[in-house]
């Protein structure tokens, strides 16, 4: 070992250097104080000496400072064995069992702790913590009393009471602003009780319940899933979870959370109450869906309606909803009221494809041509492999060139599905009305406008009566070509 000079165990924090005495060599002197005295410590752990139990206590002290709490609590645990009588022992491995999370482990060392000694203040400090951390006030309130009854002036008692008070405050205030869908109020006490109960499954339920209210479904069903795993009969949590799922667009997976939740607790409200409006919910759409089938388009829209109005927080099932309602409306032609529903479908679900595509569908039926292609181009930067849409858009955008020529439709005054008998009607009637004959006596802007429309009239009706006009008219080609 070289010079045989030593940093001594019990001295290494001050860094004396002494004769062999069973300490380690100077050369592998480490570096800190508390990392110097506890590989000091450790090292003479190891030697056939043993060491003291007051050694172990400083051992689990350093450990505990570097932040190694297993190892601290197994230098406590030595000390514990050297005297099982110290309180102080007990009490420092219910502080590093406390940083492991190991709570029922700590709650017993701080038991043991105050039945060595009555007046032990972080005794019951701690013990208190160990339940607060997983959000058991009345336990939490309970221990801390034997405290506050022994020494009613306890300074670390007071704090750590008014400490559980004004968490009960917090969570009351959580509970009730959650209630009342006040989320921005509810994240305010949340975020206060979190890092205060961060084992309480109560605690991270509202969590999660607060996340379904900002609209994180996903996040919040994972929530919900990690706390299930270790209380998978807990209806609360079944609940929540199937709420995330159903506000998530999985509906069906929702409903047999909810379900479960009833076949744990038959009496629990809130599930019994959710699905009956699912279930509501479910037989207005799907009822719409069979008139819509059958051709019952005014019906349909009524059911669909009905849904709609049962639970508008539901936006991506109240978004499919009113997609379906839009169809409906196309189907007879209401395309500006369709219009609407689909800017609502697609404003409450962004990504969802369908309403865009019907969106621009109407655009186009409005002859809003340059609105149109922009809502494909928006579809089509969502799913960019679909055929569907780039074939719309591309329709699209030739309706849009289409549109910048002359409207021999819109002239004549006739749908673009107007067969021949139509269009031979429509172009007499038109043509009786903007002849010359009848603008002779008026003023000579007025004539010049009839001769443009007279004109206009007979070109269209010269494209629209001609079969292979109509069709390379109709394909947007050169008619002259």
């Amino acid at each position: 070992w070289g010079s045989g000079l030593y940093f001594d165990a019990a001295a290494a924090g001050s860094g004396k250097l002494l004769e062999d005495r069973g300490g380690f060599p100077c050369g592998k002197r480490p570096q800190g104080k508390a990392a110097l005295r506890s590989e000091a410590l450790a090292w003479q752990w190891g030697t056939k000496r043993g060491m003291a139990d007051e050694d172990f206590k400083a051992l689990g002290n350093a450990k505990y400072k570097e932040g190694k709490y297993q190892e601290a609590v197994d230098a406590y645990t030595k000390a514990i064995e050297n005297d099982p009588t110290e309180p102080t022992f007990f009490g420092n491995r219910a502080a590093a069992l406390l940083m492991l999370k190991k709570y029922d482990d700590a709650l017993s060392d701080c038991k043991a702790a105050v039945a060595i000694d009555a007046a032990f203040t972080k005794a019951y400090v701690r013990g208190a913590k160990c339940y607060t951390q997983r959000g058991m006030i009345f336990e939490a309130r309970a221990f801390l009393s034997k405290l506050l009854e022994r020494d009613p002036s306890s300074a670390e008692g007071v704090k750590e009471a008014a400490a559980i008070d004004q968490l009960e405050k917090d969570i009351s205030a959580a509970r009730e602003h959650l209630q009342n869908n006040d989320h921005d109020r509810a994240s305010y006490f949340v975020d206060r009780i979190v890092p205060v109960c961060p084992d309480s499954s109560m605690v991270l339920s509202m969590r999660a319940d607060l996340l379904i209210g900002r609209k994180k479904y996903d996040d919040a069903a994972s929530v919900c899933w990690a706390l299930l795993a270790k209380d998978r009969q807990n209806p609360d949590l079944l609940f929540l979870r199937g709420k995330a799922l159903l506000y998530g667009g999985s509906t069906e997976s929702g409903m047999k959370h909810m379900t479960e939740a009833l076949r744990v607790d038959p009496d629990h409200t809130r599930s019994r109450e959710m699905l009956k409006m699912v279930k509501a919910m479910e037989r207005a759409k799907n009822s719409g869906n069979e008139s819509f089938k059958e051709g019952r388009c005014e019906e349909a829209i009524a059911f669909y309606t009905e849904a709609l109005s049962l639970d508008p927080v539901n936006t991506v099932y109240n978004s499919t909803v009113l997609c379906n309602r839009a169809a409906s409306k196309m189907r007879l032609k209401k395309y500006k009221e369709a219009l609407e529903d689909c800017e609502e479908s697609a404003r409450l679900n962004p990504h969802y494809v369908k309403a865009l595509t019907r969106k621009a569908e109407c655009l186009i039926q409005l002859e809003c041509f340059d609105e149109g292609v922009h809502t494909l181009e928006a579809a089509q930067k969502l799913e960019p492999e679909s055929g569907d849409i780039n074939a719309r858009l591309r329709d699209a955008k030739l309706e849009l060139k289409k549109s910048k020529r002359k409207n021999y439709y819109k002239i004549l005054g006739v749908d673009k599905d107007a067969g021949e008998y139509d269009i031979k009607k429509a172009y007499k009637r038109a043509a009786l009305k903007h002849h010359p004959d009848k603008w002779a006596n008026c003023s000579d802007e007025e004539k010049a406008d009839s001769e443009t429309a007279f004109k206009d009239i007979g070109e269209a009706y010269s494209v629209l009566s001609d079969s292979q006009k109509k069709a390379k008219y109709d394909a947007g080609m050169d008619i002259e070509e």
